[in-house]
């Protein structure tokens, strides 16, 4: 299974169960500052201490993210401005704020929040780089099969040119390009998936139809594996705005993947009925299922889950929720863990009047 990985962001805000740690570090970073600052004031003149208040937070920040640099900001301004802008007995004299304190708690603030972002764009960036690289790998791991079969082909071709062997090669050969033709294929859909110019020809039509001619075609598929179809089409017409083409494939998709991740002789089932303003298909195996973690990630490009067998570059969903979507669905993953089989619902609008 290929995972890509995404880097950690820095944290943007507090949360309810890292706020006791966060502000017991930023408590004693700025006692600890406190301290230094007293020991060097003399050195440093009236109002270089101060320094140390903006750049504790900036640090802070790159460390443990934007809300302890808010912490500390807060505190460090709070506890120099008193300590080292305006004594403490001139504390209940004074109405107003110094311009120091508003300087050092503005500057504060800024660093921290231009730190926070050139980390996050630098972090960003660095996980769009391992994940186009993770993707270029698997890319290569897949086109490697094939095309090592059609050298093998080609190396049989020389030592040898007897009918026999000239049928093996041929098979060989024709089994590769169209295994190389699906990859192409699927890294062309996802391409305009992410360039957004993926189109749908949509035009009323009964669903039920291009449910049967997914089923017909996936018939071979479950015919080489012994594995029986349980269907239960509802009879009533379920009239949709929809492109045919494209819905085969989703559905083409999904019964592939129910296939490949069954053992033999499994059961398939799959459902289509009703739902309110909806028609909703249900497509189940009894295969390998899914772990929690992976029911959402399933859908993204390149991820595939351990365990199946058969070709893929893990395009296949990526590509079904994005033409389900563009038919104004929502497709969901469901399982109740490994070795429990899984389930893909799919979701489309009925038009209204039918």
């Amino acid at each position: 299974m290929v995972v890509p990985v995404a880097a950690r962001r820095p944290r943007a805000a507090l949360t309810r169960s890292g706020l006791v740690p966060d502000l017991g570090v930023v408590v004693g970073i700025i006692a600890v500052t406190v301290l230094v600052q007293f020991v060097i004031g003399p050195w440093l003149g009236e109002r270089m201490p101060l320094l140390l208040s903006v750049a504790v937070p900036a640090a802070l920040t790159s460390w443990r993210g934007f809300g302890s640099g808010l912490l500390a900001s807060s505190l460090g301004t709070t506890v120099g401005s008193t300590l080292f802008i305006q004594p403490l007995a001139s504390l209940n004299h004074s109405d107003h704020v110094h311009a120091d304190t508003l300087l050092m708690f503005g500057s504060s603030m800024f660093l921290c929040w231009l730190i926070y972002r050139l980390k996050t764009e630098h972090e960003i960036t660095t996980a769009r780089q391992d994940e186009r690289n993770k993707a270029l790998h698997f890319v290569a791991h897949e086109l490697r099969d094939p095309l090592a079969t059609v050298h093998l082909a080609a190396s049989m071709l020389q030592r040898d040119r007897s009918e026999e062997t000239r049928d093996h090669a041929t098979k060989l050969i024709l089994g590769s390009a169209s295994r190389l033709g699906r990859i192409v294929e699927d890294l062309v859909d996802v391409a305009r998936v992410q360039a957004k110019v993926l189109r749908i020809e949509t035009a009323r039509l009964r669903l039920q139809d291009t449910l049967n001619a997914a089923l017909d075609a996936a018939a071979l598929i479950f015919d080489q594996k012994q594995q029986r179809l349980s269907a239960e089409i509802a009879e009533p017409p379920l009239w949709i705005d929809g492109d045919g083409g494209r819905l085969q494939q989703v559905f083409a998709n999904l019964l592939s993947n129910a296939s490949r991740y069954s053992p033999e002789g499994a059961e398939i089932f799959v459902s289509a009925q009703r739902a309110g303003d909806h028609a909703l298909i249900v497509i189940r195996d009894t295969g390998v299922g899914i772990r929690t973690d992976m029911l959402e990630r399933i859908f993204e490009p390149f991820v595939r889950e351990s365990g199946g067998r058969g070709d893929g570059l893990g395009l296949g969903l990526t590509l079904v929720r994005r033409l389900v979507e563009q038919h104004g669905g929502h497709v969901r993953a469901a399982s109740a863990g490994p070795g429990r089989g899984s389930s893909f619902s799919v979701e489309l609008p009925l038009l209204t009047g039918d």
